[in-house]
């Protein structure tokens, strides 16, 4: 490998590097701050937050590894052409198409560890966030129910517990629950509470052997009524994202979806596996549309105009990607070509901005300029 290759390897790994701590960090503060209000608060113990910003940074590290290498070529071949680098690799029969095996290097390594995010590593991270969630939830839930105090709960209602059952246990003594339906009066107390985790992930408090009571004494339509079990949940039910079979298609795991390929959920496994695939197939296509927006005269003006430029393409494309993925969730576009047509949009254009800048042409083509002009 030439000398020059070399050196586009190692000036695009290095900025790459940069570029992607830089945009990690930017991204990261938002969710950083938010976690620091709940520790000033005294909601989150430090090392808590930090688990949980290290569980979320595969996540984010999904969509950092594109637009980071996207940057990190515009602002390599950006340098070479401002300081007249370019022309002296050219005047060595060296065209752009000769420094594409140096990118591509980087490229593989890229590629491979953004596809190894996408598919494996993040959605991992987010089961095990998920999980973390639930059980701060849950102890939080639990850490309401003061025994000898009464407790407001989500809802407006108020419960209160007598005295815990053992040391180290969730089982309490004497029981009562006030829950309002409007003007309707809705209590319940009874001999026995334990607290159990619910189906939907929250954690709820199951009343053993008392009594409700439905209206005002004295009123019409005022009911008691006995129960064995009575179950009330503690805290708001864990958000979940499932959109079929109780399964959460942002988090599943791989051979989750590749078990859901072929059944009545194929539709959310075919859509969550494309968009895990879009972004590790579209990073070379993007490397390769950064060179061209990277061109400008040497000792020309600043290099704002391409990277704008680059940015605002992103941005469409990504939203276009989301726009796709929402219909076909909802069964409102089909599920092939599905994403593939993004990417072929952005491989043509890539391709066809690289041949013109490699054959020193405009960006576009000269009718177009004139009839614009």
């Amino acid at each position: 490998m030439t000398r020059i290759r070399w050196q586009i390897i190692r000036n695009v790994t290095v900025t790459f590097l940069l570029t992607c701590m830089v945009i990690l960090a930017i991204l990261a503060i938002g969710q950083l701050t938010q976690l620091l209000k709940q520790v000033a608060s005294g909601q989150l113990p430090l090392p808590i937050v930090l688990q949980l910003l290290g569980l979320a940074l595969p996540t984010l590290l999904v969509t950092v590894l594109p637009l980071a290498f996207f940057f990190a070529v515009y602002l390599v071949f950006n340098n070479l052409y401002r300081s007249n680098e370019m022309v002296a690799i050219r005047s060595t029969g060296t065209g752009l198409t000769g420094l594409l095996p140096g990118v591509a290097v980087v490229v593989g390594v890229v590629f491979c560890l953004e596809l190894v995010l996408s598919l494996s590593w993040a959605p991992a991270a987010q089961r095990t966030l998920q999980a973390e969630s639930e059980r701060l939830a849950n102890a939080a839930a639990e850490a309401m129910l003061q025994p000898g105090s009464f407790t407001s709960l989500p809802g407006g209602r108020v419960i209160y517990v007598g005295s815990a059952i053992g040391k180290n246990t969730h089982r309490y003594h004497e029981i009562f629950l006030s829950m309002a339906h409007g003007k309707q009066s809705d209590m319940a107390s009874a001999a026995y509470g334990e607290i159990i985790p619910g189906n939907d992930g929250g954690l709820s408090l199951v009343l053993i052997d008392g009594q409700r009571y439905l209206g005002q004494p004295g009123q019409d339509g005022f009911k008691v009524l006995s129960f064995a079990r009575y179950r009330v949940m503690l805290g708001n039910a864990v958000a979940s994202n499932n959109q079929a079979g109780g399964i959460n298609w942002g988090s599943a795991s791989l051979s989750t979806l590749l078990n859901h390929l072929h059944d009545l959920d194929r539709r959310y496994a075919v859509t969550e596996l494309q968009w895990r695939l879009i972004w590790p197939i579209a990073l070379p296509l993007l490397a390769l549309l950064a060179i061209p927006l990277a061109y400008s005269e040497p000792r020309g003006g600043g290099r704002a105009a391409g990277m704008l430029l680059g940015v605002l393409f992103l941005l469409a494309i990504n939203n276009i990607l989301i726009y796709v993925k929402e219909h076909m969730m909802a069964g409102k576009m089909p599920l092939y070509p599905g994403f593939f047509w993004v990417v072929l949009f952005i491989g043509m254009l890539s391709f066809y901005t690289f041949w013109r800048r490699n054959r020193d042409l405009g960006m576009l083509p000269a009718w177009f300029r004139q009839g614009v002009s």
